[in-house]
């Protein structure tokens, strides 16, 4: 019984004692890079043959290397609108299935996107955005990390799902499209790694992780690791990053990972080359990875942290998001009791907006903006500068983040004129001009990364005339907006 006892204990410390210690090597890394960087692959672009060959040939290592597919096939295709064209892309998937009867059904994905931006013409000439660092180098690091993990995957209970993503540069689409096909069941995905543009540790001379923070016990488990592989660690970002896979994941509380080594190269350039990446670096990089990954298919929980989990239930937007906005249009002066209005002039709106969410589909959003309104006035030119404040209902559909939504407002508002010329002259505002207004507003508009474009209207509801000779006059205007929320 003592004998089988020290038996069982000598086999499991020799069993962990080789995590770590397996070696991807830098050669074969820089295989995957060369064929998937290469002209030949013209840019992998999104529904493009070099982009089909780019998934094939991934497809091909994944059946090879013995990673199963998820689901019928290894591809799971995709369609998406990019202008006036729909587009197929296609998502490689593959499982890597764990060993413990009940941790198997929970899922870990190792994620990259292997799409890029294709090609263009200068001066007659085709130049190749090969994107070897984004993301031919993420993509190779899945792959050969696969390759490992399949090698060992009696260490893990947990399945791990290697996913090569399309269309990341055109929205993040495979992704999107990944978590709402239901390919596993997504409630059992557990984390998600985003390993986007590793190739370049020795420029940037650290390694980021960004939203480690987001797993309990995520940012203590990395440090060790990391300093056991010598890996040098950036100072990790709490928040999800918005331009890689791991948001869709991120946004609906999984704990989502951005693995980068950072943009310090020829980011979206054609000088984005093969011969110019950082091969022994990406190996350092993927035995952290390689490690991290069985660690944490074998921890007994993955939980998110609070921060993450009250996010997801938001629906991926914060209660209180503020931003810039800009409006640009015309106004006039409507007269109510004559048979004539004034003509329109060039007006413009700039300030701070803010949204303070109420439900998923109803929002809060007060502003603050410096106005500067006018209309032809008798024989001249009206113009008034003021201080703004609306306050608006804001009734939006489903979406946000990379989803476009639409939306519409209706609020009221406040204006504190403190300065105006009519026909050249100062405006009087103690005996002829009302010094504030009040008004309605109201829009039509949508929404997507935080951008929002829309259509805005306002309408004076109190006369700007304070003698009583005057006719009442009030304010209208009509605005192309633009805003962006941080």
């Amino acid at each position: 019984m003592t004998r089988n006892l020290i038996t069982c204990a000598l086999a499991l410390f020799l069993s962990l004692s080789t995590i770590g210690q397996v070696t991807i090597p830098a050669d074969s890394l820089k295989k995957h890079v060369y064929y998937l960087a290469s002209d030949s692959l013209e840019g992998r672009g999104l529904s493009t043959e070099g982009g089909l060959k780019a998934a094939i040939y991934i497809a091909n290592l994944f059946k090879e290397i013995g990673i199963a597919p998820a689901g019928e096939g290894y591809f799971h295709p995709f369609y998406t609108r990019v202008g006036q064209s729909m587009l197929k892309g296609n998502n490689v998937v593959g499982i890597i299935e764990g060993t413990d009867p009940k941790l198997k059904n929970e899922y870990i994905v190792l994620g990259a996107h292997y799409d890029h931006l294709s090609y263009t013409y200068i001066d007659g000439v085709k130049v190749v955005y090969n994107g070897a660092d984004d993301n031919a180098s993420g993509t190779s690091a899945i792959i050969e990390l696969g390759r490992a993990l399949v090698q060992q995957k009696e260490k893990l209970k947990r399945s791990v799902l290697i996913i090569a993503f399309d269309g990341e540069e055109s929205g993040l689409r495979g992704s999107i499209d990944f978590i709402g096909q239901n390919v596993i069941p997504i409630e059992n995905v557990k984390l998600m790694m985003s390993i986007d543009m590793v190739g370049r540790y020795a420029e940037s001379n650290s390694l980021i992780m960004g939203a480690m923070a987001n797993l309990t016990g995520g940012i203590e488990l990395l440090d060790r690791i990391a300093k056991k592989h010598e890996v040098k660690l950036k100072e990790i970002p709490e928040s999800l990053s918005g331009r890689t896979d791991s948001k869709p994941f991120g946004d609906i509380g999984i704990p989502a990972i951005h693995v980068t080594s950072g943009i310090v190269g020829p980011y979206h350039q054609p000088e984005d080359d093969r011969e110019t990446i950082d091969y022994e670096g990406m190996e350092k990089i993927a035995g952290l990875l390689f490690e991290l990954t069985i660690e944490l298919a074998n921890k007994d929980s993955l939980v998110p942290n609070k921060k993450l989990m009250v996010a997801a239930k938001q629906s991926g937007q914060p209660f209180f998001r503020y931003g810039v906005k800009a409006h640009v249009g015309s106004s006039f002066h409507a007269y109510p009791n004559e048979f004539f209005n004034g003509k329109r002039r060039f007006s413009y709106e700039v300030g701070l907006v803010s949204q303070i969410k109420i439900t998923k589909h109803f929002l809060l959003q007060p502003e603050v903006l410096y106005s500067s309104s006018a209309s032809d006035y008798e024989t001249g030119n009206f113009r008034v500068h003021s201080l703004k404040i609306p306050v608006s209902l804001v009734i939006a559909s489903s979406g946000g983040g990379y989803n476009p939504r639409v939306y519409a407002t209706l609020g009221a508002y406040y204006r504190y004129h403190f300065s105006g010329t009519a026909n050249g002259k100062s405006l009087d505002f103690d005996n002829s001009f009302e010094q504030t207004e009040t008004g309605i507003v109201y829009g039509f508009g949508f929404e997507q990364n935080s951008v929002f474009v829309s259509v805005n209207f306002s309408l004076g509801l109190s006369s700007l005339a304070k003698d009583a000779n005057m006719s009442d006059f009030k304010n209208r205007a009509t605005y192309f907006s633009m805003a962006y929320m941080f």
